[in-house]
């Protein structure tokens, strides 16, 4: 049996903590023995974890790893201050690979196998600097996009040789990450999804909506998802007086929460967006619903998409990097990632409401090979260092 460790920042929910139950409940377990680090305990998910899998916690030194010197400031707490600082100069200078290292020590009791640093970021570094057998990089994000290293590429660049495969969620996160990092060796592995867990949760609620066009988004509310300029193109839809028996149903949280609350009631658009906030169980919602918006400005993979799918529910989503690996036409509409894109394709199921019906019927037949991303993983699990 393979000791196996897969590194995570934190348990806050979001694709990243999803994803990894989901692989942890579809693996064989009889063939690994799963621990997983999370630096610093902040958030409350990964808590439904199959028994036999091991949750790690860092030490206090990883408390700010993923606090931004604005957040900490504001915090106003000198502590914090101060560890933040010192983490900085450590990054700048590079000795953060001796620090590494040291600090493992405190947390981990054993040798790995294989080690997965399973976040963009600091993971990495955790992860290349200790002395599992083999080590790989999960990949979530659209580096021309938003870069996490960009500040301290020269310790990235040699931290991702350390590797010995780096993995990306779709084929257009490895080009763009190695367009940035030209010499690294990556392979594609989609994201894993658990169409059993989706459909029982969405059918462990009955929900009925009373309006003629109920719309539904989910995800965490922060400038790259687009909820402000949603808002912006529900109010064009309002003024225009095309927003008879529409309905918008946002479900998240985020740092840009109160921003879209402010925009929804300074637009007088309390009747016709409704933000629910945060929620464990969205799925009987996006079941219930005429259609799914996914209205990001960026975005790697855009699981959700592929969860409103396996419900049935056609999408409207902007043309966002991997959007035409995961789906195309039959399932909805891909409009141009702008105001304008998502005004045009509001206005085409608005206009014609008939034509959701043909993108439904046509997802009847909707497949996502699961078991070939499972049996990917594992044969990830299974090799053997040649070094």
């Amino acid at each position: 049996m393979k000791n196996v460790l897969f590194v995570v920042d934190e348990k806050q929910m979001g694709g990243v903590s999803v994803l990894l139950e989901d692989i942890l409940k579809k693996i064989n377990l009889k063939k690994y023995k799963i621990d997983i680090m999370v630096l610093h305990n902040n958030g409350d998910y990964l808590d439904n974890l199959p028994e036999s899998v091991n949750i790690i916690y860092g030490t206090p030194f990883f408390n700010v790893v993923d606090l931004s010197i604005k957040e900490v400031i504001h915090s106003k707490n000198i502590v914090k201050i101060l560890k933040k600082i010192y983490l900085v100069l450590l990054m700048k200078t590079s000795l953060i690979k001796s620090k590494i290292k040291k600090e493992r020590k405190k947390c981990l009791s054993k040798h790995y196998d294989v080690e997965i640093a399973f976040k963009d970021g600091f993971t990495a570094l955790f992860t290349a600097y200790g002395d599992s057998t083999m080590k790989y990089h999960w990949l979530h994000t659209d580096y021309s996009m938003y870069d996490c290293t960009v500040k301290y590429k020269h310790l990235f660049t040699e931290t991702f040789t350390h590797f010995n495969k780096i993995i990306g969620i779709s084929n257009s996160v490895v080009k763009r990450f190695q367009e940035k990092y030209p010499n690294t060796k990556c392979e594609v592995i989609y994201n894993l999804i658990d169409e059993d867990k989706i459909k029982k949760q969405a059918n462990s609620e009955k929900i009925t909506f009373n309006n003629d066009l109920n719309l539904i988004s989910v995800g965490r509310i922060h400038n790259m998802k687009g909820y402000d300029r949603l808002v912006k193109v529900f109010n064009r839809l309002n003024q225009e007086k095309r927003l008879n028996k529409v309905h918008l149903r946002i479900i998240g949280d985020g740092p840009d929460m109160q921003l879209v609350k402010n925009m929804v009631h300074e637009y007088s658009l309390e009747g016709k967006i409704e933000i629910m906030g945060r929620m464990k169980n969205p799925f009987p919602y996006v079941k219930a619903s005429d259609a799914f918006l996914m209205c990001s400005r960026y975005e790697p993979f855009g699981l959700v998409i592929l969860e409103a799918m396996i419900l049935e529910v056609p999408v409207i989503s902007t043309d966002v990097a991997s959007i035409k690996e995961i789906m195309n036409d039959k399932y909805g509409i891909i409009t141009e990632n702008s105001e304008e894109g998502l005004y045009q394709a509001l206005l085409t199921i608005i206009d014609n409401r008939k034509i959701l019906n043909e993108y439904k019927d046509n997802l009847k037949d909707f497949k996502y090979d699961t078991k070939k991303i499972i049996k990917q993983i594992e044969s990830l699990l299974d090799e053997v260092s040649t070094c």
